[in-house]
């Protein structure tokens, strides 16, 4: 199969062709274990050549295919925090969902991502902002000034969020306790 003879050349790939390759694989939801651990080896290994655009296709990737992977992730986690000048919201969103998703731990990582994104707000897409803050609060961050921040510029653009994004958007506020009657009114209407 692709999936076989993919395994077997992942040594030959690099960085971006580690990222694409499982990026591929889970965006079309192909069930490919014994690659993703291999490239989660590989990439453990040379983490040090990710750009932040890697690691969020990467932490996308096992997150989107339900392939955790500790090691790979603890890696990932100090990598993209050394490369937050490359940072965009789409990474950050990515990164933010992904490790929610795997519900792998990195305070710190939640942490600087929520302070990026809490002066960055007006650069996210509502589908980011909303996987955003539903990755921040999946894991408890304390992330008061992100929520409130982002409240009026979700309850201007619910229209653009899926019905699984909304959700998401309620249970982040949900979970943080906070208050956000336009926003929950916006999407009481939509």
């Amino acid at each position: 199969t692709v999936a076989a003879e993919a395994t077997q050349k992942v040594g030959q790939f690099n960085p971006q062709g580690l990222a694409n390759t499982v990026w591929s694989y889970a965006t079309v939801q192909h069930d490919a274990p014994a690659l993703f651990d291999t490239v989660a080896a590989k990439a453990t290994r040379q983490v040090g050549r990710l750009n932040s655009r890697d690691v969020a296709r990467i932490v996308w990737a096992f997150a989107e295919a339900r392939r955790s992977a500790p090691a790979l992730f603890d890696a990932l986690a100090g990598r993209f925090a050394s490369l937050r000048k490359q940072w965009t919201p789409k990474v950050c969103s990515d990164v933010a969902w992904g490790y929610a998703t795997l519900r792998h731990a990195a305070p710190e990582l939640y942490a600087t991502i929520a302070e990026f994104a809490a002066t960055r707000m007006g650069r996210f897409s509502a589908p980011g902002l909303a996987a955003l803050l539903w990755g921040v609060g999946k894991v408890g961050q304390e992330a008061a000034p992100l929520l409130d921040g982002a409240a009026p510029l979700l309850a201007a653009s619910v229209g653009a969020l899926s019905n699984v994004q909304l959700q998401q958007v309620a249970e982040a506020y949900v979970m943080a306790g906070r208050e956000a009657t336009e926003l929950f009114a916006a999407i009481t209407v939509e």
